[in-house]
């Protein structure tokens, strides 16, 4: 799951970094602001936001991932762990649709509290206080 999440950073990092105006690069030369002082002045405040969106993302696909890794087959083998994916793969296969649906409720009330409670909280934040324009 961690390999293939990364990206999700990695890449709005990156776009975050190409996004730094000029201008903070200049002035950061101007001032000889190197080393440690640039990484926490410059470059990390600059791309935060943008770490902070990635990191949502990747959070979203890495329980993606794990919903449905908690069933898997391998030709007569079943490997199953005990969760919400287990839950909603054995309704599926028993045709309960009343369980599909609860398992699936669930599914959604989690994400809409941990992105209300969590990453909305933390996105705000990153928002109003690393805002370069």
């Amino acid at each position: 799951m961690v390999l293939g999440t990364q990206w999700y950073i990695l890449f709005n990092v990156i776009g975050g970094a190409s996004t730094i105006p000029k201008e903070l690069l200049s002035a950061g030369d101007n001032f000889g602001v190197r080393g440690w002082l640039w990484w926490k002045k410059i470059a990390l405040p600059a791309v935060f936001p943008q770490f902070i969106t990635g990191a949502i993302t990747a959070s979203g696909g890495t329980w993606n991932a794990s919903i449905v890794a908690e069933v898997a087959n391998w030709g007569d083998h079943v490997e199953r762990a005990h969760g919400l994916g287990a839950y909603i793969a054995d309704a599926t296969q028993a045709g309960d649709l009343h369980k599909v649906v609860i398992g699936i409720t669930v599914m959604a009330v989690f994400v809409v509290v941990v992105n209300r409670f969590f990453w909305q909280p933390l996105y705000w934040y990153a928002e109003r206080r690393y805002r370069l324009s």
